[in-house]
């Protein structure tokens, strides 16, 4: 009678055991998931398909869509820094020397990437020479 028992409760356990999916036959990969996602299928149609709650689908594919995020805003380089715009300034006025007025520059901070010496206003002593700088054309 116990050896009975013993084996029907071995067989009723192995039952009800083998009636209910182990959660590693329920749940879906995240690949399959995306790729169901990708597909045009809902949250609710991949978690009934997958056997699994809508939650967890959506977060294996609003992780994604994290991880997608940030690998792009990783590829993308950041905005330049604003460059100066045709008039700037690029120095005060000073006695620098000779140049011939209206010369062209490279400059880098200019947004044309040019420069223009241009004469200010009084004189360098002891020779008399206008004062120039530099402005972005």
């Amino acid at each position: 009678m116990t050896l009975c028992r013993a084996v029907l409760s071995t067989v009723l356990f192995c039952a009800v055991s083998a009636g209910f999916p182990s959660a590693a036959d329920a749940a879906c990969s995240d690949k399959k998931i995306l790729s169901m996602s990708d597909e045009g299928k809902s949250v609710k149609a991949i978690a009934k398909a997958c056997n699994m709650p809508a939650a967890k689908v959506r977060a294996a594919i609003e992780s994604d869509e994290g991880n997608a995020d940030a690998s792009a805003d990783a590829s993308t380089p950041a905005p330049a820094a604003r460059k100066l715009p045709s008039g700037s300034g690029l120095a005060s006025c000073d006695c620098q020397g000779t140049v011939p007025y209206g010369e062209k520059a490279p400059e880098l901070r200019c947004q044309s990437g040019i420069s223009i010496a241009t004469p200010c206003a009084g004189y360098c002593p002891p020779r008399g020479v206008a004062p120039w700088r530099r402005v972005c054309s």
